[in-house]
């Protein structure tokens, strides 16, 4: 006499004997291919920015580096011509006071020059007048008469009113060298002058710009740097280098960051869903409008690289929406319905093709299909399946392919 059993549990308990031994037999993992909904999501994290913002720069007229003495709290409200930032003037100070030293140094310079020259013509005046009554006289009494003189005499005045007539040349030249010599040293002082007088004018004016001043009212924002880093005390600024932002807050914007391996498929156009870390239950909708081209760190020398990326809001509310503000996003790349799609490690490729392994009554058959849209983990299959197929997660062993 034959019993037999009916309890649910135990006929559960049979197939799941079954579906395990099937399994263990084949060796495979295997899926059901369906059809469902296909999204693909972006996600991404950043803060964010006004649309139009007037950036607070460091006065085009200041020459040179300067080193940042005080910067305004960030996130200040400010008026138009308020003083936002404002440089040390200690080491411009100190080369204007050299400057004007060695300016005045080269006026006395000039003014001992001067009494110098002076002092060197009114000897060589005064000896050309004494040459010359020494070579009138001379000539006065001049006589060749041999009665009266010795022939070594007569040699003697005649040697003596060539040496004063020589002299007399030697003190005309001497007038005439000097005078140009002395113009000369003159010329070189007022040069001299001349550059410390452009290098005064410089540091004086360096000084009248060491305050960076609001060009409007608004809200001053920190500008970063290149490096993602904020302007700190002590930081090195130069002509023209941005410090800020006074931004209109009235339209936000928000820049954000994502891995280079998570921005396939990110490009402008792509509508995106924008929350604020500190409103999270309020969804604000946006399109990307720029993306970089190339991904860069966020940090300096880290090793990781992001793409850099602009949604613009479609509303703005101005209560909760300041510069600045963390903010997280999902950039909407595909939302199909109704599609077949298969886990990115079922599908394999070479050479242009593609196939998955089907399973079929003798065994996985190879079966070649045509991808569509691709994420991370799956990807869209237009030809080759149907819903209800059972395809091999991984390679299946060659005893169980045909």
């Amino acid at each position: 006499m034959s019993m037999i059993i009916k309890h649910p549990l135990f006929i559960a308990c049979l197939l799941l004997l079954s579906a395990c031994s099937q399994q263990s037999n084949d060796g495979v993992l295997t899926m059901d291919v369906t059809r469902a909904s296909f999204a693909v999501d972006i996600p991404a994290v950043g803060e964010l920015e006004a649309s139009q913002s007037t950036a607070v720069t460091v006065p085009t007229g200041l020459r040179g580096p300067q080193s940042l003495a005080w910067i305004l709290e960030n996130f200040s409200e400010v008026k138009a011509g308020d003083v936002v930032a404002r440089m040390d003037p200690t080491r411009e100070n100190y080369r204007l006071k050299m400057e004007q030293f060695d300016f005045d140094k080269l006026g006395f310079d000039s003014s001992m020059q001067t009494e110098k020259d002076r002092t060197i013509s009114q000897t060589l005046s005064a000896g050309t007048q004494v040459t010359s009554q020494e070579r009138d006289l001379a000539e006065r009494f001049f006589s060749e008469d041999e009665r009266v003189y010795t022939k070594i005499e007569i040699i003697d005045q005649m040697r003596n009113q060539d040496y004063l007539v020589a002299k007399m040349h030697y003190f005309d030249w001497g007038l005439d060298q000097h005078g140009e010599q002395a113009d000369a040293e003159q010329e070189l002082i007022k040069l001299k002058q001349k550059g410390h007088s452009a290098k005064i004018n410089r540091y004086e004016n360096n000084l009248n710009q060491m305050e960076i001043i609001a060009p409007h009212d608004g809200l001053f924002v920190y500008q970063a740097s290149w490096d993602g880093t904020f302007p700190v005390v002590g930081d090195m600024m130069w002509s023209g280098f941005s410090i800020g932002l006074l931004p209109d807050t009235s339209v936000m914007q928000a820049k954000l960051f994502v891995q280079e391996s998570e921005a396939a498929g990110l490009a402008i156009g792509k509508t995106a869903t924008v929350y604020l870390d500190a409103y999270p239950d309020k969804a604000f909708s946006g399109t990307v409008t720029q993306v970089d081209a190339l991904a860069k760190p966020k940090e300096k020398d880290s090793p990781v690289n992001y793409f850099q990326f602009t949604i613009s809001l479609d509303k703005t509310l101005v209560d909760i929406m300041q510069p600045g503000r963390q903010v997280r996003a999902q950039v909407h790349l595909l939302d199909l319905q109704d599609v077949l799609t298969i886990p990115n490690q079922a599908l394999f490729q070479k050479e242009g093709s593609y196939w998955v392994y089907l399973k079929t009554r003798a065994g996985f058959a190879k079966q070649e299909v045509t991808p569509g849209n691709r994420s991370l983990n799956r990807t869209e299959i237009t030809q080759g399946l149907t819903q209800g197929d059972i395809i091999a997660l991984t390679t299946p062993p060659k005893r169980s392919r045909i």
